[in-house]
């Protein structure tokens, strides 16, 4: 299940009406009572979102997990203020301390006489811990980013240096080719021939230049803009100009590294950057997608713009599905463990070994 909270309720758009109320305060900047208004408007909002995250608990025997904010919040991932989220959280934290329903017998579990606690009373942020009764709190490394098809996750992080770093970083693919069936390039590697970051997950991959991506640069006048790049015409055209031939489906490899230009290598690993890129956003515009790079095991590329509603459906309905797979993660060593003192292990060791048993393809290619 997955949807917009913007209508919590079914009727009013609070993005909307906050959109307005921000758009009215900047008219009236000395006008307090415009200020209050907001003020109401979003505790209002977070009162009808709290109702409806602890009737859905209710609903489906359901835990909540958050993003711990004690790991580092970054404001460009999320689109709500940290004093709003940490709002959001007492107010849930406070409600599932003494949880009633109107709607309920007053004897039946959840009325008025037999209230329901699932947490324990606030007291501050800091003495939350990673729990609080049925809310869990998990680091948000590698959630946003990472294949819901395939459990990918990018850690190669490709950059210019210098020509000869540039030519040892492509020399440690296993097969750089153009797959003439596919009209794509494809990089075949191995992570531990770049990284021991990837330990305990899926090592072998093979990366194609799928699709399109949006790149974000400053114009001339330092203004960003976005920018659409197919990733195979560029590629293409790049080979082509320093007389690579690569139609004959053969290895790259050798040819590649006998470059000698810093051009050839700054737009090469450009290209390969953004295949990498699964998470695209257009400068000004409400677009937020997720693309993979290499293939699901039917041969498909995972494309939050197509996918049908089993699978998130944008790039922030992806990031909180691998939060709550974290807290899947996390109950599953629960039921699993004997130790009274249970503490979870939420390293990334632990979450690619989770992501690589639930695709099924720890080591295959």
């Amino acid at each position: 299940m997955q949807g917009s909270l913007n209508k919590p309720l079914g009727e009013k758009d609070y993005q909307e009406l906050l959109h307005k109320r921000e758009k009215d305060r900047d008219k009236n900047r000395k006008s307090w009572g415009t200020v209050e208004k907001i003020k109401d408007l979003k505790e209002g909002y977070l009162s009808q979102v709290v109702h409806k995250i602890a009737k859905l608990m209710v609903e489906h025997n359901a835990i909540v997990v958050f993003e711990d904010l004690n790991f580092g919040f970054k404001k460009g991932r999320f689109k709500v203020e940290k004093q709003v989220y940490q709002k959001l959280e007492k107010m849930l934290i406070d409600k599932l301390n003494y949880l009633v329903f109107k709607d309920k017998n007053p004897n039946e579990a959840g009325g008025l006489l037999n209230a329901l606690q699932l947490t324990a009373p606030f007291v501050s942020f800091q003495g939350l811990g990673k729990q609080t009764g049925f809310i869990f709190y998990v680091p948000a490394y590698h959630t946003s980013k990472v294949c819901p098809a395939t459990g990918f996750v990018n850690l190669l992080y490709p950059r210019y240096e210098t020509i000869k770093k540039a030519q040892e970083f492509c020399k440690k693919f296993n097969k750089i080719c153009f797959n003439k069936e596919q009209n794509c390039f494809e990089f075949h590697f191995h992570y531990e021939k770049f990284t021991n970051k990837a330990e305990g997950g899926r090592q072998d991959w093979v990366l194609c230049s799928h699709d399109v991506r949006l790149e974000n640069f400053k114009n001339g006048k330092s203004q960003w803009q976005t920018r659409e790049i197919n990733l195979n015409e560029k590629m293409e055209k790049l080979f082509k100009d320093y007389l690579i031939d690569f139609d004959d489906g053969q290895c790259l490899i050798e040819k590649i590294a006998q470059q000698d230009k810093s051009e050839f290598f700054k737009s090469l690993l450009r290209l390969l950057k953004l295949t990498l890129q699964m998470r695209n956003n257009r400068i000004g515009k409400d677009e937020d997608w997720l693309i993979s790079p290499v293939k699901d095991s039917e041969g498909n590329f995972f494309d939050s713009r197509k996918a049908d509603t089993s699978m998130p459906q944008n790039a922030d309905a992806n990031g909180a599905y691998h939060i709550a797979l974290k807290g899947l993660l996390m109950l599953e060593q629960l039921r699993n463990s004997e130790n009274e003192n249970f503490k979870p292990d939420l390293s990334n060791k632990a979450w690619y070994e989770f992501l690589a048993e639930r695709h099924g393809n720890k080591s295959s290619n």
